[in-house]
């Protein structure tokens, strides 16, 4: 069986597709996929959540911060891929502008003129 039957009850997914697997991972369609990523969008704030190193050389000793990225969003990634064990759940997604996006998963290049994350379903 590839469904927790009474936790998908339990969910109230609004998708009849959408699902929570025996493991807890959650699979989902439609308006269920669209509220997901309205969630990571919110959690975001709207911007890339890839981490970058840089180089502060404004210190006697120069060291290496973290900064996020400055860039607006522009995809879900799922952080274990979904071709390996999709999980839909927000703490397997993260929100990534483009070029992240494109650097981290590089099976597809994605156009400028696709459809950001933040446009409303």
């Amino acid at each position: 069986m590839r469904a927790d039957k009474q936790l998908t009850e339990a969910a109230e997914f609004k998708d009849k597709d959408s699902y929570i697997a025996p493991d807890g991972r959650e699979i989902l369609y439609g308006k269920d996929w669209d509220a997901r990523k309205a969630e990571l969008a919110r959690r975001s704030g709207g911007g890339c959540e890839q981490i970058c190193p840089t180089l502060n050389i404004g210190l006697k000793k120069p060291t290496e911060i973290e900064l996020r990225c400055p860039a607006m969003a522009a995809d879900p990634h799922h952080i274990i891929r979904r071709s390996v064990k999709r999980d839909d759940r927000l703490s397997n997604l993260q929100a990534l502008c483009r070029y992240h996006h494109n650097l981290l998963d590089k099976r597809k290049i994605r156009s400028d003129k696709a459809e950001h994350l933040w446009k409303s379903p």
